[in-house]
């Protein structure tokens, strides 16, 4: 666990701590590797690189944005938020940063003020931009598809863009791109899985989100390190490089229409995601007995079933199409090498028809 690379104390009041978190730097090497690749790949399917240059910008920042406002909306702090602004006393987020880092110096912490259960060390500065400070953590990987798909479809239009070769080439990296924020979160030491005694268990330090959990459940004292943990952040890493080259390697070549590998992309991950959830023990929003990214993937699942059911019933994108049975001779139609004006011979499948 490594959750800061960078802190530099200001000395101003209203600046205070300023903090580049390692899970920061692990998404924004993520959208790096993937604006490159999706910048190589476009070549590929004929797509416009300036134009795909611009969406990728498009799509990180909307991505950022619809990740954060989702976790404030929905993870079950927003309260919180609203406390540190209009009073820092109702704060109850054991987790929560403390701007002046008064309470980490004081007590010896190096990162975190979750001592405060023990030692009564709470926020003391109001700080109304909390929820939108991107250098620090909680981020919703599905408010980040959210955000960062409406964004792409706006651009797409405004461009006329091929909406399903566009889409197909953005979803396996973006994919991708969730493997290194999944890095980041076990650098972080948040997202971790339940307690076990496996060989697959970890153990984080104290002062990490497991550590003040554990202590909350009475599973340790104050003195303790946390209890061995499922690394979750890895199983889903691990699952999203598995996802993403499958869907490069195989869907993309042998796809049978035009937004199958974004179907596939997202139904895939919804169903590692909705899994990998079961074994999670970190504090999140939900209902029903569900977590809420578990809802949003059931909701997913449901809707590329249907889109799957659509787009496999609208003809093949590839131009040559397969002999009829029996040898019967292919429809009437201009000879080979006599191609109409406006249509290009082995036209790539970034040229189907707009859908």
């Amino acid at each position: 666990m490594h959750p800061t690379v960078f802190r530099w104390d200001s000395g101003w009041s209203w600046l205070g701590t300023i903090e580049i978190s390692a899970y920061f730097v692990c998404v924004a090497a993520g959208m790096v590797v993937g604006t490159w690749l999706l910048w190589r790949w476009a070549r590929r399917r004929n797509l416009d690189r300036d134009d795909i240059l611009d969406l990728a910008l498009w799509i990180a920042v909307a991505g950022v944005v619809g990740a954060k406002l989702m976790h404030v909306l929905v993870d079950g702090y927003l309260m919180e938020y609203v406390h540190i602004c209009t009073d820092p006393s109702q704060v109850f987020w054991d987790s929560w940063r403390v701007g002046s880092g008064y309470c980490r110096e004081l007590h010896g912490i190096p990162q975190y003020d979750e001592l405060r259960r023990y030692v009564g060390c709470v926020p003391t500065e109001r700080n109304c931009f909390a929820w939108i400070n991107l250098f620090a953590g909680g981020y919703t990987y599905y408010g980040g598809l959210i955000g960062g798909g409406l964004a792409a479809f706006v651009l797409i239009r405004r461009r006329r863009l091929p909406l399903w070769p566009t889409v197909d080439t953005l979803s396996w990296i973006v994919v991708l791109g969730v493997a290194f924020g999944r890095l980041g979160c076990f650098l972080n030491g948040c997202c971790f899985g339940e307690v076990t005694d496996s060989c697959l268990g970890v153990t984080f330090p104290a002062g990490s989100p497991a550590w003040i959990e554990h202590g909350q459940q009475g599973l340790i004292g104050p003195g303790d390190r946390p209890l061995p943990v499922l690394p979750t952040q890895l199983f889903e890493a691990a699952a999203c490089v598995a996802i993403a080259a499958f869907l490069a390697l195989w869907v993309e070549r042998r796809k049978r229409y035009e937004g199958e590998t974004f179907v596939a992309g997202i139904a895939l991950y919804a169903a590692a995601r909705i899994g990998i959830e079961f074994f999670r023990a970190d504090p999140r929003g939900g209902a029903l007995g569900l977590s809420t990214s578990q809802i949003v993937g059931l909701v997913a699942l449901a809707a590329m079933a249907v889109l799957h059911f659509r787009l496999s019933r609208r003809p093949a994108s590839s131009p040559v199409a397969a002999p009829p049975p029996g040898g019967a001779p292919p429809p009437a139609g201009p000879p080979p090498g006599d191609v109409p004006p406006g249509d290009a011979a082995g036209a790539s499948p970034g040229s189907s028809r707009p859908v």
